[in-house]
């Protein structure tokens, strides 16, 4: 996952994209069927990497999507098989 939050909210706002197509859903669409919870103009900031998207709203629209929430993150939630567990990638004597 890369480091640079314009990255990250790059990736993301793809994947919110592709996923929104996917569904064959517009920006109006998901605004209506949000009753309004998710403007189209946010939306469209959040697809274009323009505005970082929170961890309770990324949830959000994971539902109305009807996807895991990890298919909205880049690479699917996947790491190319690099993962480690918790315990190693941080270590009893790390400091978060």
């Amino acid at each position: 996952m890369p480091d640079d939050r314009r990255t990250v909210d790059a990736l993301v706002g793809e994947r919110l994209r592709a996923v929104r197509k996917q569904r064959r859903m517009t920006l109006g669409e998901v605004e209506a069927v949000s009753g309004g919870e998710f403007r189209t103009s946010v939306l469209g900031a959040y697809e274009r990497g323009e505005r970082g998207v929170a961890v309770k709203r990324l949830l959000r629209l994971a539902e109305l999507y009807g996807v895991p929430p990890a298919e909205l993150l880049p690479n699917g939630g996947r790491d190319g098989g690099q993962s480690q567990p918790a315990s190693q990638r941080y270590p009893a004597d790390s400091v978060l």
